[in-house]
């Protein structure tokens, strides 16, 4: 089973995410998905030099961008441009089935002058830092052939990386969807614009808590991290996550613990004192609350799968 993105998350130099590709010599990652199968049916909030698509197959979800929610549902999806911090979840629990593909824009950076006039007018824009795609009546026709772009794309590499004219395909329907978004987004003036304090901070301090999480982590020290107060600090959680720094910190160490679960030369003991969790009942017992099962059983059921 491959991985999410965020069990292997890393931080570079501007803090956005190190994403796990599916070749780590090829900048893309597909993966099929589910939503139930994250804690409280919510990805954790991340953000990466990577435009990241999202087509949903099967139900809805609620979308994150920066705060702003958008809705995503059954056969529509969504562009999320680079470095926008960004996450789904359904507040109801709802099912969804969807397929994520995230891909480096220096794919195309052959050219170093085609680069900067044309990829860099889509991913340095902005005034677009996502761009919601459907397939009804009120949709441009343009966003269902991007959504056709991107199911051809995971058929021919998702499902199958090492067929020999796999990446082929992939650079030609990426080329595709640039193409497509650069003649019709909206894009004004390239340059980049500078983030706003409240979002830099908020990156800071889940860069931090990402750095600290087998540790005891304090709201204090987390509030250090971005510079500010611990009430500023719940408050960008809160407006920009929807959680408090601490719950934040708990679901991290569960999604964490997931792939470490999975290890067979690691009981129950070690994955809960790794992830930084104060016990092994603790650990149990906050696991079952998010998802519904034991750590025990969840990884026999993955075993069997």
């Amino acid at each position: 089973m491959k991985k999410h993105p965020e069990y292997n998350s890393a931080f570079n130099y501007d803090l956005s995410e190190t994403v796990a590709y599916n070749n780590p010599l090829f900048p893309v990652y597909t993966r099929y998905d589910i939503l139930s199968t994250y804690p409280d049916y919510s990805a954790i909030s991340h953000w990466h030099k990577d435009l990241e698509f999202i087509v949903v197959r099967k139900g809805s979800m609620t979308y994150n961008i920066n705060g702003k929610l958008v809705e995503l549902t059954d056969g529509n999806g969504i562009m999320v441009n680079s470095r926008q911090l960004h996450y789904g979840f359904s507040a109801q629990h709802n099912e969804c089935e969807f397929i994520c593909i995230i891909i480096s824009p220096e794919l195309l950076q052959g050219n170093e002058w085609f680069y900067q006039n044309f990829v860099e007018h889509i991913t340095e824009n902005s005034a677009c830092p996502y761009l919601l795609l459907g397939r009804s009546a009120d949709s441009c026709c343009w966003q269902a052939s991007v959504l056709d772009r991107l199911e051809h794309l995971y058929a021919s590499f998702g499902t199958d990386p090492a067929a020999p004219c796999s990446n082929f395909e992939v650079i030609e329907d990426f080329t595709f969807i640039m193409k497509m978004l650069y003649e019709n987004l909206k894009t004004g003036n390239p340059a980049k614009k500078q983030e706003s304090a409240e979002l830099s901070t908020l990156k800071k301090m889940i860069a931090y808590i990402d750095d600290h999480y087998t540790e005891h982590i304090r709201l204090e020290d987390i509030a250090l991290s971005g510079a500010c107060c611990k009430s500023r600090c719940s408050m960008l959680f809160k407006k920009y996550l929807r959680d408090t720094p601490v719950a934040y910190v708990t679901k991290l160490r569960l999604r964490k613990s997931l792939a470490i679960l999975l290890d067979l030369n690691k009981n129950i003991t070690d994955v809960a004192y790794e992830c930084g969790f104060s016990g092994t009942s603790y650990y149990c017992e906050t696991f079952k609350k998010y998802y519904g099962t034991s750590p025990l059983l969840y990884k026999k059921m993955h075993r069997q799968s």
